[in-house]
């Protein structure tokens, strides 16, 4: 029924259409823009996708409303499933979550939003796609394959744009990961160096008082012969007690200098640049590998977020206060 060329029109079109849905029904439930989506772009290729396909494999439906919405929630169901597992496979990161919603199919497919779909593509099917079309093939056919090159063109540099930032960004999870099981092993040692150096010169000390009264008593039998001896064991003592207190001081003082150095160079990677869009346009996405060191860095959005939210909230009207 339609060109190839119309096919990719379609695709540029209800990639934008469904970037307007998605904020319009995120602004309505959340009181605030988010940028939704993957890319930076005003656009969701998913939607372009989805919609393609319906068109494709379903418009001999198009008058059977019932078959059309079982096709179309099928269809956009296995396309949400299979997008889902492929960014997460090549990401090591889930964007979204379906587990906690009823009749879910792993954590990329649930009821509900099959539902939405299936309706979405119907009233998409009935009552925008005709004028899509007419929009379509009244535009000449030169201008019409620019704009869509250029379209494609800004797409594929923003995915590559998108891929890098969420690779590095990835690299300095795995970076923030390894600093903070550092801080803790050294934050371990500390504590237990503390304590082991206390145990060790309790015993020492128990030790010394024990020698000491064992060579009073026997001092008292034999006061002359062992004066010195006495005098030199409690020295020896005394000494070694001495270098274990310092050897375990300059260890302990070691580890909190790095302690310290550790803790500064992970200030300076969370005050680095984040993904920040990224992480509100998906705020249930987790990490397969970086979970831990993602959650913090979403925690100190939100801090920085409410701090911000704190300072403005007086001159704000109660839409924005919903935030």
């Amino acid at each position: 029924m339609y060109s190839l060329q119309e096919y990719l029109a379609f695709f540029v079109i209800y990639a934008f259409l469904g970037w307007c849905a998605e904020v319009v029904f995120n602004t309505v439930n959340t009181g605030h823009f988010v940028n939704r989506g993957f890319l930076h772009g005003p656009v969701c290729p998913i939607y372009g996708f989805g919609v393609g396909i319906v068109i494709f494999c379903l418009s001999p439906l198009k008058d059977n409303w019932l078959l059309l919405f079982v096709g179309a929630m099928v269809l956009s169901s296995v396309l949400e499933g299979v997008t889902g597992y492929v960014l997460e496979k090549a990401f090591h990161t889930s964007w979204w979550d379906y587990s906690n919603e009823p009749f879910h199919i792993g954590k990329y497919v649930c009821l509900r939003f099959s539902i939405l779909w299936g309706l979405g593509c119907v009233l998409v099917m009935d009552l925008v796609h005709p004028a899509v079309v007419k929009l379509v093939r009244w535009i000449p056919a030169p201008i019409g394959t620019i704009a869509i090159a250029v379209c494609l063109f800004c797409f594929a540099c923003d995915f590559y744009v998108t891929a890098s930032n969420i690779l590095k960004f990835n690299r300095r999870l795995g970076q923030l990961e390894e600093v903070g099981r550092l801080m803790q092993e050294l934050s371990d040692d500390i504590g237990g160096g503390l304590a082991d150096g206390a145990l060790k010169l309790a015993q020492t000390g128990d030790r010394w008082k024990e020698s000491s009264a064992q060579w009073k008593q026997q001092a008292q039998q034999r006061k002359e012969a062992l004066r010195s001896s006495i005098g030199s064991r409690q020295e020896q003592l005394h000494l070694a007690a001495v270098e274990k207190r310092q050897a375990v001081s300059q260890s302990l003082e070691e580890k909190k200098q790095r302690l310290a150095q550790l803790s500064q160079q992970y200030e300076k990677m969370m005050r680095e640049k984040m993904p920040v869009r990224l992480l509100k346009a998906f705020p249930n996405a987790k990490s397969q590998r970086y979970n831990d060191a993602l959650e913090r860095i979403r925690q100190a959005i939100e801090k920085s977020k409410g701090k911000t939210d704190g300072l403005h909230q007086g001159g704000k009207g109660g839409w924005m206060r919903k935030k």
